[in-house]
């Protein structure tokens, strides 16, 4: 059993660590800012109508234009994309899918892995021969089983490519974003 004297220093042990940890953590509270802070000039209100002053390009293709529909409605909110808007997005959009696992007993695939990957250029508008402002890539994937019947494959694929297209909208919107906040900094 402990003595009394020795009881007491584990308590104030405990709480001078809970004060540092604390006290740390204030510390490093303002070393980080949300991107879509209203409190700072480079983020909040100032990027999101800097985002929605991006006209989106015709995207050729079934996907391309599920795709361009739901960027527009991440950068705008459902605004619509902008007509003569100071910044145009043009990009490529394309879809591969490998199988990821093939039954080694019937030699059938199980699951198929569809990728949707986009290159894409922001250019000025109206000063699209003096090159791009910034430019950048983004891929995601998602998975589906396979089926023996040829709609459903047919089917899941292309809603892996809409799961897929959604996300890869959210990262070019992140990508656009962080361009903007990093120009407003400098």
């Amino acid at each position: 059993m402990l003595s009394p004297d020795r009881a007491a220093p584990l308590p104030r042990l405990r709480l001078a660590r809970v004060a540092l940890v604390f006290a740390l953590a204030g510390a490093l509270g303002g070393c980080f800012q949300p991107m879509y802070a209203t409190g700072t000039p480079q983020a909040g209100p100032g990027l999101k109508e800097q985002l929605s002053n991006i006209e989106v390009v015709k995207i050729e293709g079934e996907l391309g234009n599920e795709f361009r529909n739901d960027l527009i409605f991440n950068l705008t909110g459902g605004a619509g994309n902008p007509a003569g808007a100071p910044y145009k997005l043009v990009m490529k959009v394309k879809s591969t899918s490998t199988y990821a696992i093939v039954n080694t007993s019937s030699g059938l695939p199980e699951a198929k892995v569809v990728r949707v990957s986009s290159d894409w250029v922001l250019l000025r508008a109206g000063e699209e021969a003096k090159g791009p402002v910034t430019k950048g890539s983004a891929a995601s994937s998602a998975s589906i089983d396979v089926s023996q019947e040829r709609f459903a494959n047919y089917s899941a694929t292309r809603d892996a490519e809409r799961r897929a297209g959604g996300t890869l909208a959210e990262m070019i919107k992140a990508q656009l974003a962080a361009y903007f906040v990093k120009q407003a900094g400098s």
